[in-house]
Parts: structure tokens; C-alpha cells; sequence
């Protein structure tokens, strides 16, 4: 099965428009997640795991829900969907570990721009995974992206050994390995859609991300309880406002769009991102990055389009 076959041939004219609008609504609340990482108290890993715990009530709360409403029509979750909620989760994990870790070390504008680069992966992983040609349009989205990043991370590209702008490329490079894992996250996401809920979904996947997350952030090391009344809004506003209500509401969306379309629309995400993160920390792009950016959006445009064909 192609990637392509993965996704709708096209939204549906009934559901486009509210699915659009879940999609935009889910993508600018979890455009809050750098800015409260970054004012966390805790490490960025153990952030990340309260983000999926004090979401997974909720997530049961909807499946009981579900349960219980009048002709309610649940399928059966099967070994087969039990692994790849699985698989889910360990890309869900990582995603959320290595992108709470780059917003640490590079600008969350940065960070959150590289995170979205899963269209690009996507493509790639059709052609790796279940044979698709490589055209020249995807070539062509590849070069754009590419050429977008350098001019993005130039800053610290050519640093020398031992500064902190080193420090901020080291954490350029993490952010887009994160897009590797959330594009496998969507493509899983996607194929389970078409038989599950969203709150089914969700309770899947981050359960099993929370357990990995949670070794995880013992080996990080670092406080694993927020000290103060503070430190305990800002991890229940990540579950809450960006895991439940914005990763669930994308979720929602995935039932009706196409994956690499939904990945197009979840671009609205490192630009309100960028407008907070200028707004509170007073991280302002360049010009240079400003094209940088503009590039790599394109490059991620057109390898959605390349997908979607």
C-alpha cells in the first residue's frame, strides 16, 4: 500500500470546511507548546511526559463516552492495531523528547519549523517504504527545503567549535530529526483513522509514548515533580490545551483530509509560534533566516503537492 493510498484521494465536501478549521484550531494551540517549554520547570523530557499524562484521562474519558453513546458502532482494537498504536507512540515519544530538547538549545522559531518539515519526510518515506517514484517535483521540493535550512542554520554552521551559536545548530539539527518521527506519527495516525476514534487513538498512542517517556526522563535526570504552583500550570497547560485539545482536534482532522494536506495546514504552527516567541523572548529572525524560512516552506509545499499526486 502506497502513502499516497494512506490518505484520502480528497476531502469530502461535507466534512472539508469543520475538518479545515479542527485542523487550524488544533495546529495554533499546540503553537503555545515552545513557549511553555521553554518556561517549564522541569528538564525537557520530564516535560514531556506530563504533557501526555495529564492528557490521558481525558482521552479515557472520551472512549467512555463513546462507549455509552446511543448506537455507538466501536470497532474492535486487534493485535495488529494494538502495534501500531504501538509504533505510534515510540514516534509520538520521540518527537515530543527530541523537539522539547531543541526548543532548549535553539530559537523555538527555529525548532518549530524544522518539527514541521514531515511533508518532506512523508514523500521520502513513500518512495523508501512502499516504492513510489521519485519524481522531478520532489527533487525539486527537496533542493528548496535543503537550500531554506542551510540559510536557516547558517548562523551556526560556520561558528567555531565551542560557542553557543554551535550549540543552537547542534539543536537545529535535533529539531529536524523530529520531523522523521512525526511524519511516521502521521502516517500511523492516518491508517488507524479509518476504523478508530480520535479518543481511541490518542489513548493508544500516548500511553504508550508516556511509558517510554518516563524512563526516559529518569536517565535525563533533573527534578521529576514541578516545585511550585507555576511549574504545575505550565505542564497541565501543555496536556490540556496542546496535547488534548490541539493534537486531538488534528486528530479529528485526519479523519477527513489528507495526511500530507493536513501537514500543509499544520504550517500555521511555527509562524504563530515565532510571533509569540518573538513577542515574550524577543527572538528575532534575521533577514537571511526570514528567507530561509520562506524557502523551506515552499520546499515543504511542493513536496506535499508531489505527495498528493
Amino acid at each position: 500500500m502506497s502513502s499516497t493510498s494512506l490518505a484520502a484521494a480528497g476531502p469530502s465536501r461535507a466534512g472539508a470546511n469543520p475538518a479545515l478549521l479542527s485542523l487550524l484550531a488544533g495546529a495554533l494551540a499546540i503553537a503555545l507548546a515552545p513557549i511553555l517549554v521553554r518556561v517549564s520547570e522541569l528538564e525537557p523530557i520530564a516535560t514531556a511526559f506530563y504533557r501526555l499524562v495529564i492528557a490521558l484521562p481525558f482521552f479515557w474519558l472520551g472512549m467512555l463516552a463513546e462507549r455509552k453513546a446511543p448506537q455507538a458502532a466501536s470497532a474492535r482494537v486487534t493485535a495488529a492495531d494494538m502495534a501500531l498504536m504501538g509504533v505510534a507512540g515510540l514516534m509520538l515519544a520521540g518527537d515530543l523528547a527530541l523537539w522539547h530538547l531543541s526548543i532548549t538549545m535553539t530559537s523555538v522559531a527555529k525548532a518549530t519549523l524544522f518539527n514541521n518539515c514531515a511533508p518532506v519526510f512523508v514523500a521520502l518515506l513513500g518512495w523508501l517504504l512502499f516504492g513510489e517514484r521519485i519524481g522531478l517535483g520532489l527533487i525539486v521540493a527537496l533542493a528548496v527545503s535543503l537550500s531554506g535550512m542551510a540559510l536557516l542554520i547558517g548562523d551556526g554552521l560556520f561558528a567555531s567549535v565551542g560557542s553557543a551559536a554551535e550549540g543552537q545548530w547542534q539543536g537545529d539539527a535535533i529539531a529536524v530529526s523530529t520531523a522523521a518521527f512525526y511524519a511516521v506519527y502521521l502516517m500511523a495516525v492516518k491508517r488507524l483513522r479509518a476504523s478508530h476514534s480520535t479518543s481511541v487513538i490518542m489513548a493508544g498512542s500516548s500511553a504508550a509514548a508516556a511509558m517510554v517517556l518516563a524512563v526516559a526522563a529518569w536517565i535525563e535526570g533533573g527534578p521529576l515533580l514541578p516545585a511550585t504552583a507555576w511549574g504545575w500550570a505550565v505542564v497541565l497547560a501543555l496536556g490540556v490545551a496542546c496535547h488534548v485539545i490541539g493534537q486531538g482536534l488534528i486528530t479529528h482532522a485526519l479523519a477527513h483530509l489528507p495526511v500530507t494536506f493536513s501537514s500543509i495546514g499544520l504550517l500555521i504552527q511555527p509562524v504563530a509560534a515565532a510571533a509569540l516567541a518573538w513577542m515574550l523572548f524577543g527572538e528575532a529572525l534575521g533577514p537571511l533566516q526570514w528567507l530561509g524560512g520562506a524557502l523551506a516552506l515552499v520546499g515543504i509545499t511542493l513536496a506535499r503537492r508531489t505527495s498528493s499526486r
